[in-house]
């Protein structure tokens, strides 16, 4: 299971600084890339009064309408120029880099290459370039769609301070993402992150339900949408349940508040977007 009391401020941190870091040295490349996963939360709601634990591995969408798979080797190279490494025996889209934390233990980030599951610019040289493709993510095609600027500052694993712009996906997409995740895995975090930016979207569900009204013309946005409310459409559904048990509440009465609040937040978005729960 996985829970709040896992995600430790210097762990959080290092993957922070590994961000920055990530980001500072794929420059070149950076138009064309998006981060989503765990990361967006805390860089898209800096200003909600309860602050995200953050996450401890780093999701890079890679804009495969733009970035051949030429430009994908490149990438890998120069990653690993840069002393991140590839497991043996691992999908090649996985990277890992490691890092020492402001506690002196080695942590170690994983950094997953991902992209949309259509389009893309082929170079002729696909069979050779196999070990850098990025893993093909239900969803991700939408956050390259108005991604937001963010900037951000940390302390960069050999010292230095360091502060970058990153593309970040908008909301509408990266929930959509989210609710692919939840259908196809469980991890409470993915309830948790949804939950956390119904609870702290500034203006509330009103505007969050206006920033991604846009998204459900589309059939993908719709999928992704419906998803997270059938995860959610009852208390004791798993994203509820999951809520409380990454916030790792014990007291019947408090996992009850927990789940209801998450259930009651989320029913009200879809409500607002007129959306039904999926079903296969």
């Amino acid at each position: 299971m996985v829970k709040q009391s896992d995600y430790t401020p210097p762990e959080t941190r290092a993957c922070l600084s590994v961000l920055v870091e990530v980001i500072t040295v794929l420059g070149k490349f950076r138009e064309n890339i998006v981060i989503v996963g765990g990361n967006v939360p805390p860089l898209l709601i800096k200003s909600a009064g309860a602050k995200h634990p953050g996450t401890l591995d780093i999701d890079l969408a890679i804009d495969s309408r733009r970035v051949s798979d030429d430009t994908c080797r490149t990438i890998v190279e120069t990653l690993k120029a840069r002393g991140y490494y590839q497991k043996e025996g691992e999908e090649p889209y996985m990277f890992y880099r490691d890092v020492e934390a402001e506690t002196g233990n080695k942590v170690t980030v994983k950094i997953d290459l991902l992209a949309g599951e259509y389009g893309g610019v082929r170079s002729g040289r696909r069979q050779e370039t196999q070990d850098a493709q990025p893993r093909k993510t239900r969803g991700c095609d939408l956050v390259f769609s108005d991604p937001v600027k963010v900037r951000v500052k940390s302390r960069l694993p050999d010292g230095a301070t360091r502060e970058v712009t990153v593309r970040v996906s908008s909301i509408g997409p990266f929930l959509v993402t989210k609710g692919m995740a939840l259908w196809g895995r469980i991890k409470e975090k993915d309830a948790f992150d949804i939950y956390y930016c119904c609870r702290h979207y500034p203006g509330g569900i009103a505007a969050l339900a206006r920033d991604t009204r846009s998204l459900m013309n589309n059939e993908l946005a719709r999928e992704g949408f419906g998803k997270i409310m059938e995860r959610f459409r009852h208390i004791n559904a798993l994203g509820p349940t999951g809520v409380a048990d990454f916030l790792e509440l014990d007291d019947p009465e408090e996992r009850l508040r927990a789940r209801r609040e998450a259930f009651e937040l989320v029913y009200k978005l879809m409500a607002e977007l007129g959306i039904e729960p999926f079903s296969e």
